[in-house]
């Protein structure tokens, strides 16, 4: 059986943290689906210190356009991490002139929610809720922002349950 988590917020407000205590609390097998890419050394700091974060003994699986292949690649796990959503949304508008139309890539939210509700297990998908400050200057960061929203709200309504994070404090929305 099936179970999706969804858990936004701000950026440091404590998503990954509340994702790694669930997981924790769920036991069994874990696999942490990481979408960040190291494109500079500040950002391979930030995955090197997730890394740390995470028990030895979880596999990671390093995925920053095909989530949904990542996952059907840790079937025999209980439990399965992907965070975050907003890298894997800037990935997929970044790298594909296909996808680069909004319904293309919200194509493959639903297609990353089939691919968690196949999974016979827990998945907690983490993402960063953008849209709750100023309107971004430029169009690109706007398309993104709103993408972001759009994707969110996919996860959140598909979700057995939805975690808010602001200041390190979870607040459950959902189930």
């Amino acid at each position: 059986m099936s179970f999706l988590i969804f858990i936004t917020g701000g950026a440091r407000s404590g998503k990954s943290k509340l994702a790694l205590q669930l997981a924790e609390r769920a036991g069994g097998k874990v696999a942490f689906i990481a979408t960040a890419r190291a494109g500079d050394d500040e950002m391979a700091e930030r995955i090197l210190i997730h890394r740390k974060s995470r028990p030895k003994e979880w596999i990671t699986v390093e995925e920053p356009i095909d989530v949904p292949w990542a996952i059907s690649k840790a079937a025999d796990h209980d439990l399965v991490i992907i965070d975050c959503l907003t890298l894997l949304l800037s990935n997929l508008m970044l790298d594909s002139s296909s996808l680069n139309e909004t319904g293309g890539i919200l194509d493959k939210m639903e297609d990353l929610v089939k691919a968690s509700r196949s999974f016979k297990g827990t998945v907690i998908v983490v993402s960063n809720e953008v849209g709750m400050g100023i309107v971004p200057e430029n169009e690109l960061a706007r398309k993104f922002r709103d993408l972001a929203g759009r994707a969110n709200q996919i996860m959140a309504n598909a979700a057995d349950e939805v975690y808010l994070c602001v200041s390190g404090i979870p607040v459950k929305l959902k189930g």
